[in-house]
């Protein structure tokens, strides 16, 4: 079958039901090659994923040839209203009256990043491709979006490393333990920025908590992976919070696996506030986290945790104490150095109450 541009905004080649591209030989290396631009600004060219997917995924272009990945849906279908907002990629839905279905579009705007962008999409259309239902096609399509912050970093497909496991561990622990109690469901996730491109890995108005897991064995020290992490201009209070995460032998009471301790926080949210499961899914995909893998080898146990108030006088590297031209620093900081600014949880919660 041919490639067709779409005749109206929002209909790509021919409707829902009846909108195939023919046989794309080229998807695994450039799928938008070959695929012709519209001549209105108000048009998208798009020709069909290849026939395993059960909905309308469409590969597209539009007049400025910026490529396109698009889900083809109800007129009544429910999306969130608060689309992710990712630097270098567009998420919207379009409608036109003419027609009765809508597009849920994701647009690249930076053609360097063609092929992460890609990878992306690869991703999205497996994800989309075993949702039984609409709406959780939606919900896959828009999850797996946020993984664009982690391509971004030079983050790998597959299976999250022993260390990556272990600082979402520890991620995770400091949601459910300390940040549920105080902001409630719903705004604990919303804090939880870090897996989005956030310098810091919570963000709760102007407080900033940032998590290091260590196994207790390891020398006395943490990694710092940016001079942002540590740099607290702008904000009322930043909080390093180190927890100590070990592989746990088989038979220890309350270990888990990384699976294990995601899946009880989701049982949680569900329970209480089923509305944010899917921002929480949100989050977890943008770290790398996949619910299909497997990480039945390695469970883990969290032991010891330590708050840390970083203010005047901590050891650290910030962006206003660096040369001109020195930037992406790595560094590590000793903990020993850190104890005249050790703090408790106590006081973590009472700043963010009385914000």
């Amino acid at each position: 079958m041919a490639n067709e541009p779409p005749e109206q905004a929002g209909r790509p080649a021919g409707g829902a039901g009846e909108a195939t591209a023919g046989a794309i030989t080229s998807e695994s290396l450039d799928p938008w090659r070959g695929i012709t631009p519209p001549d209105r600004l108000d048009r998208v060219s798009a020709r069909r994923v290849g026939p395993a997917s059960p909905w309308n995924v469409f590969w597209g272009v539009d007049t400025k040839r910026n490529c396109l990945l698009m889900l083809q849906l109800r007129r009544d279908a429910q999306v969130p209203q608060q689309l992710p907002r990712l630097r270098g990629l567009r998420v919207e839905r379009r409608s036109a009256d003419s027609d009765p279905d809508d597009l849920l579009i994701l647009r690249l705007l930076e053609g360097e990043q063609r092929d992460i962008f890609h990878r992306l999409c690869l991703d999205i259309i497996d994800a989309t491709a075993g949702a039984e239902t609409e709406a959780k096609a939606v919900s896959r399509f828009l999850a797996r979006t946020w993984r664009w912050h982690r391509l971004l970093r030079g983050g790998r497909d597959g299976r999250l490393s022993d260390e990556e496991q272990k600082g979402l561990f520890g991620e995770l622990g400091l949601l459910e333990m300390h940040l549920f109690p105080v902001l409630g469901i719903s705004g604990a996730v919303r804090s939880w920025t870090g897996p989005v491109g956030a310098p810091k890995d919570f963000e709760i108005g102007r407080i900033c908590v940032e998590v290091k897991a260590r196994s207790g064995a390891r020398s006395p020290r943490v990694a710092i992976s940016s001079e942002h992490q540590m740099d607290s201009r702008g904000i009322d209070g930043l909080f390093l919070h180190v927890v100590e995460i070990a592989e746990a032998m088989d038979g220890v009471a309350d270990a888990l696996t990384i699976t294990e301790m995601a899946g009880r926080i989701r049982s949680s949210i569900g329970a209480r506030d089923a509305i944010t499961i899917d921002l929480f899914d949100a989050r977890l995909f943008a770290t790398g986290f996949d619910w299909a893998d497997d990480y039945s080898d390695r469970r883990w146990i969290r032991g010891c945790e330590h708050f840390f108030n970083v203010r005047d006088g901590f050891p650290r590297i910030t962006p206003w104490v660096l040369p001109a031209g020195v930037v992406n620093v790595r560094y590590s900081i000793s903990l020993p150095d850190c104890e005249p600014f050790r703090a408790d949880v106590d006081e973590l919660t009472e700043l963010i109450r009385s914000r």
